[in-house]
């Protein structure tokens, strides 16, 4: 399941795009008859529960956190019904994005925006590897029909090349202070640091691990940020790579700091594997045996390339001093993000 994270990102990042790609047809989907397919799992309770039941355990949070792989379609549909679910339930919200620049928010919050056309039209301005068609269209929709501010949830991709490449010194100040106070354990940095090796199968080029872990933690605080400086309404709402919503050391982590008393709600949406037939099989994926998450969806899984091979072929003749930290950014597919 890990292979299909970050190391797309490493190949999404050589592929050096400047522009927003062309729209693309949906990718089909794979292992729709998987026994955990379209089921739920409430990690607390130890047990699945419907849609319905989901609802009711969600339209009170403070801060609900919706994790995706980027690629897979039934991922943002889900989503976008969750977006449905706060409006019907006349919920007051606002929706930050993983795959919404700091610059492009400005132009959003500057220049306004009152239909999707518009929206798209303000976010092009700024040069993203986003697919935003057709991924996103269903989300963008949701939260303009339910009049749902749309918010930036992460730095400029030139802050973040230079954080990964520079270090520490191009941490924001304010960024800097929430990963002082949230700093990981031994077992979390080792477990942070295994998941990008595996993710890049098997790489392990310190240079660039060290660089990827910061930014991993930089953009984690930085979604926390625009979550918290979001005005008085009665949810934030975050849409990231499920790497971002985890609870051991994802966002979740940063908020419960900031504010202990909140009703935070962290999900997955999460793809079925045809070897893991079982919830636990999914538990010892993600690391100590437990999902960092308040509730799994689990759905059917995109058909891709193997993103190893890939990873291999664009690697085999770049010399370890070529590999630098700019090329896992930005991420475009995967669970988690570095």
């Amino acid at each position: 399941m890990k292979k299909c994270l970050l190391v797309l990102l490493v190949l999404v990042g050589l592929a050096a795009c400047n522009s927003l790609p062309t729209k693309t047809s949906q990718p089909p989907l794979l292992l729709a008859d998987h026994v955990l397919a379209e089921r739920i799992w409430d990690v607390s309770a130890q047990q699945f529960i419907s849609q319905q039941q989901l609802v009711e355990k969600i339209v009170s949070s403070e801060f609900l956190l919706l994790g995706e792989t980027h690629d897979n379609p039934l991922h943002h549909r889900y989503q976008a019904w969750v977006i449905d679910e706060l409006y019907a339930h006349r919920r007051s919200a606002m929706v930050a994005f993983e795959m919404i620049s700091r610059q492009q928010g400005n132009l959003l919050a500057d220049q306004g925006y009152d239909s999707l056309a518009s929206l798209l039209a303000l976010l092009k301005q700024v040069p993203s590897n986003w697919q935003y068609e057709p991924h996103y269209i269903p989300l963008f929709e949701s939260a303009i029909r339910a009049g749902f501010e749309i918010r930036a949830a992460s730095l400029d991709r030139e802050r973040i090349m230079a954080i990964g490449k520079q270090g520490e010194q191009e941490i924001p100040a304010p960024i800097k202070t929430a990963l002082d106070y949230n700093t990981l354990t031994a077992g979390q940095e080792a477990a942070l640091r295994q998941e990008i090796v595996d993710s890049h199968c098997g790489m392990e080029h310190e240079g660039m691990v060290k660089a990827m872990m910061l930014t991993q933690r930089v953009k984690d605080a930085v979604m926390m940020d625009s979550l918290l400086n979001a005005g008085e309404i009665d949810t934030r709402v975050l849409v990231a790579g499920s790497g971002h919503t985890r609870k051991d050391w994802g966002v979740p982590k940063y908020l419960a700091q900031a504010r202990p008393k909140a009703r935070i709600v962290a999900m997955a949406w999460m793809e079925v594997v045809p070897e893991a037939m079982e919830v636990a099989d999914y538990a010892q994926r993600w690391g100590d045996g437990a999902l960092p998450f308040d509730y799994v969806w689990f759905t059917p899984r995109v058909d891709r390339p193997d993103p190893c091979e890939q990873f291999r072929q664009h690697m085999k003749n770049r010399p370890p001093a070529a590999l630098q930290p700019e090329t896992v950014q930005p991420e475009t597919k995967g669970e988690a993000g570095a």
